[in-house]
C-alpha cells in the first residue's frame, strides 16, 4: 500500500520537542515591526492631555516596545493612562499600560510597556497581515487595456479554433500509423502535410495576419498589455511547437540562431503530437518563415549569376552565415564550379561547426581542388570596430548578409556596411537584407516569440547603402515573399 506523503509529516505527541535553555519558560513571542509588514504599526500615547504618535519596535500579546516622544521624561514603573496599538485601521489594543523598561538606542528612548488591560489578540493581527499580503500581490490584470475590441475578438476566435482543432487532430492521430506521423518521408506523410497546409495552416496564418493588422496602430505604452492578452489566450498552443519554443527560449542567447533556421529550412513538421506538428507547420507557412527560404533562394541565384559571368577565381564572404543553407544547396546542385574561395564568418562556433559538417563532405566529394572553404570564428563587434579585420584576405567578389542588419541601429548598420563594402574587389557586389515594416508576421514574432527586429523601408535600405558607399551603384532586390528585400551595393 502506498502511504500518502502527508502522513510522513504527522508525529506522535511523545516525538514533539519543547524549548531549550531560557526557552523552557514560555514567553509570548515578540514580533518586530518588519515581521508584520505590509501592516503599518503605530503606537499612540496620551501625554499632557494630547495624543502622541510613536513608532513601534516590537509587540507581543502582553506588551509593546516603541520610541518614546522626545522632550518628555519617562521612568520604569510609570503608568500610561491611555495606550493604543494600531495596525493600519485596526486597533489591536486600547487601554492602560505600565512602563517596564527604558533604554537608549542611538539617542532615542525605547520603552517597553506591558498591557494592564486585556491581552492583544496577535492572531487577528497575523490574519490581517496575510490578507494584506494577498491583496498586495493580487495581479493588477496586466492584460487589461481599453479598446482594441477587434484585436481581442480575433485572438479569442483563434483560441476557439485552436481548441477545436486540437481535439479533431487528436482523433485523426489515433487513426494514423506511427510512421505517417513521425517516420521518414512517405506519400502518406506528404498527403497529410499538404492537407494541413490547405486547411489548418491557411486558417491560422490568415487569422494571424488579421491580428497583426488589428494591433499595428497600438502605441508602445499598450504593447505589454496587448502582448499579455495574446499570451494568456494562445501561448500554450503555440509553445507545443518545438520550432516556436526554440525561437522564444533562445538557448544561445540571441534570436534566430542557426537551429531556428534549421527548423525553417529542414524541419517544418516537428512535434510530439499531430497538433504540435500542425502548429509548427503553420509557423513555417508565415510570411516571415517563407521570406527566410526565399531570401536563401535569391542569394543562391545571385551566386550562380556571378559564377556564370566570370571565368577566373572568385571569392565570396557570407557574414553571420548561420547554417549556410544556400551554399549547401549550391554546392550539391552544381556539378562544375570555377575556382572558388568561400569564407563563412560567424560569431557562433556552433553555427560554423554545423556548416562545416554539412559543407566539407560535399566539397571533398564533388569539388575537391576547385572550392576552398574558410571558416572564420570572430565577433560581429570586432567586425564593426576593426575595418582591417579582413585586410589579410584578398578582396571579395560578393559579400552578403541575410539576417544580421535587422538588429542594428542606423549608425551601426552604416558602419558595418562601410567596412564590408571596403573589402569588395572592383566590380564586386555586397547584398544586405532587412525585413520591411509591412511584415505581417510581426505579431507572431513579437508577442509570442519575443523576437523584435529593427524594420526598414526600402528607402532606408538604400540610404544605408548610399552612406556606406557614396560612389557605388545601388538597387533593391526583391525575394518572393516581398517582406525581406536586399540592397545591392555594386562597386564600380
Amino acid at each position: 500500500m502506498t502511504v500518502s506523503p502527508l502522513l510522513h509529516r504527522v508525529r506522535n505527541y511523545e516525538e514533539l520537542e519543547g524549548g531549550q535553555g531560557r526557552e523552557v519558560f514560555f514567553r509570548p513571542h515578540r514580533y518586530q515591526a518588519a515581521d508584520l509588514l505590509p501592516l503599518r504599526a503605530i503606537v499612540t500615547v496620551k501625554i499632557d492631555g494630547a495624543p502622541r504618535t510613536c513608532s513601534l519596535l516590537d509587540v507581543s500579546q502582553n506588551g509593546v516596545a516603541f520610541e518614546w516622544p522626545q522632550s518628555y521624561p519617562v521612568s520604569v514603573g510609570d503608568r500610561v493612562a491611555e495606550l493604543v496599538v494600531s495596525f493600519d485601521e485596526y486597533e489591536a489594543y486600547r487601554g492602560e499600560g505600565r512602563v517596564g523598561s527604558v533604554r537608549d538606542l542611538h539617542g532615542v528612548a525605547i520603552v517597553g510597556v506591558s498591557f494592564e488591560g486585556p491581552l492583544l489578540t496577535i492572531d487577528e493581527v497575523l490574519d490581517r497581515k496575510a490578507i494584506r499580503n494577498f491583496a498586495t500581490g493580487v495581479p493588477r490584470a496586466p492584460w487589461r487595456v481599453d479598446g482594441y475590441d477587434r484585436y481581442k475578438v480575433l485572438i479569442s476566435e483563434l483560441r476557439l479554433y485552436l481548441e477545436d482543432s486540437e481535439a479533431q487532430l487528436a482523433r485523426l492521430e489515433k487513426d494514423l500509423p506511427w510512421h505517417v506521423l513521425h517516420g521518414d518521408a512517405s506519400p502518406s506523410k506528404t498527403a497529410l502535410m499538404d492537407m494541413l497546409r490547405e486547411t489548418f495552416c491557411r486558417e491560422v496564418v490568415r487569422a494571424s495576419e488579421e491580428i497583426d493588422q488589428a494591433v499595428r496602430a497600438a502605441p508602445p505604452a499598450h504593447t505589454q498589455a496587448l502582448l499579455q492578452w495574446s499570451r494568456r489566450q494562445l501561448h500554450d498552443f503555440f509553445m507545443q511547437s518545438p520550432s516556436m519554443a526554440r525561437c522564444l527560449q533562445k538557448p544561445f542567447g540571441y534570436p534566430g540562431d542557426y537551429e531556428c533556421m534549421r527548423f525553417i529550412y529542414e524541419k517544418p513538421f516537428e512535434g510530439p503530437t499531430l497538433f504540435a506538428k500542425a502548429i509548427s507547420l503553420s509557423f513555417d507557412e508565415t510570411k516571415a518563415a517563407r521570406a527566410v527560404r526565399h531570401r536563401k533562394d535569391l542569394v543562391k541565384r545571385k551566386l550562380l549569376e556571378l559564377i556564370n559571368s566570370r571565368s577566373g577565381p572568385l571569392r565570396i564572404l557570407a557574414v553571420a552565415c548561420g547554417p549556410a543553407q544556400e551554399l549547401a544547396e549550391l554546392l550539391q546542385e552544381t556539378s562544375e564550379l570555377p575556382q572558388l574561395e568561400i569564407m563563412l564568418f560567424d560569431q557562433d562556433k556552433g553555427a560554423l561547426g554545423y556548416a562545416y559538417r554539412r559543407l566539407q563532405p560535399i566539397v571533398d566529394a564533388r569539388h575537391a581542388g576547385s572550392v576552398k572553404m574558410i571558416y572564420l570564428h570572430e565577433t560581429v563587434k570586432r567586425l564593426l570596430r576593426d575595418a582591417d579585420l579582413l585586410a589579410n584576405y584578398e578582396r571579395f567578389d560578393m559579400i552578403y548578409s541575410v539576417g544580421l542588419f535587422d538588429y542594428f541601429r542606423p549608425h551601426t548598420a552604416v558602419g558595418l556596411a562601410r567596412n564590408l563594402t571596403s573589402r569588395l574587389a572592383e566590380g564586386g557586389r555586397a547584398m544586405i537584407a532587412n525585413m520591411v515594416p509591412e511584415n505581417p508576421s510581426r505579431w507572431y514574432m513579437e508577442h509570442h516569440l519575443d523576437w523584435w527586429l529593427i524594420y526598414r523601408t526600402r528607402q532606408e535600405l538604400l540610404d544605408i547603402g548610399r552612406r556606406a558607399a557614396p560612389t557605388a551603384q545601388l538597387q533593391i532586390l526583391e525575394e518572393e515573399s516581398g517582406v525581406n528585400p536586399f540592397v545591392e551595393i555594386a562597386r564600380v
